[in-house]
């Protein structure tokens, strides 16, 4: 009898560990499908944020574009530039005011041609708003920007925070440079300037010439049939 019994107790045993192994086993397929499934819904989400970002990046440079090609007042121009954008616009039309020929020294190609154009400007009376003048250099119907948006353009390119733009002819390689900040995309003209000149700027690193000639040689090819004294005298402040 203790000996049944025994086989008894030896079986339900085995039956009991075989039926943990089994919900163990179940569970265990279980979380791993479970997990399987949330890193899918996951890796879906974030492919719907990228092409959600994409179709903003989009939406937003066609807004850019009309803005540009209008008389857009400067609280909504600034709107669509990066914060850094927006204190280098400032500061680089502070310099236009103040700098002499050993600052525009220190500058880099597209700050001197820029101040020399505003001065260009000034001396002119070509200014056609009272003030934020250096953002309306860039972005007005006749800006640096709206001339080169005339270009053909390749399509957006999106990368986690980061968009660009090419050329159509070579769009891999990025001349517009956005940056996303939580909600909208910005345009970035801190970076987005540099690769728009560095063609022109080639031109220096040839001739072996400074940052300010290339500025006062581009200026005087682009405006020579317009206007006189595009010379070393815009490198003088000229009584703002």
């Amino acid at each position: 009898m203790h000996v049944l019994k025994n086989k008894i107790v030896v079986v339900l045993s085995s039956v009991a560990l075989a039926a943990l192994a089994c919900l163990g086993g179940c569970a265990g397929s279980s979380d791993q499908s479970q997990v399987k499934e949330s890193a899918e819904v996951k890796d879906a989400k974030v492919q719907d944020r990228e092409q959600d970002k994409q179709k903003m990046l989009e939406d937003m440079f066609h807004n850019f574009l009309m803005a540009i090609r209008e008389d857009t007042p400067a609280d909504e121009l600034y709107a669509m530039l990066t914060d850094s954008s927006e204190y280098w616009l400032d500061t680089l039309e502070h310099h236009a005011r103040i700098y002499g020929p050993e600052e525009l020294d220190t500058c880099q190609f597209y700050e001197a041609y820029s101040i020399l154009l505003y001065r260009l400007y000034e001396r002119e009376h070509l200014w056609q708003v009272p003030e934020d003048r250096m953002l309306w250099l860039y972005l007005s119907k006749a800006g640096v920007i709206h001339n080169f948006t005339k270009l053909k353009l390749g399509p957006m390119k999106v990368k986690n925070d980061r968009g660009s733009i090419g050329l159509a002819q070579s769009p891999e390689v990025p001349i517009m440079i956005f940056e996303w900040d939580d909600k909208a995309w910005k345009l970035d003209l801190v970076e987005t300037i540099p690769l728009i000149t560095k063609g022109v700027e080639a031109i220096a690193l040839k001739k072996s010439w400074s940052h300010k000639k290339l500025a006062l040689y581009w200026l005087d090819r682009e405006y020579h049939m317009q206007y006189t004294r595009l010379d070393d005298s815009l490198c003088e402040p000229i009584g703002f």
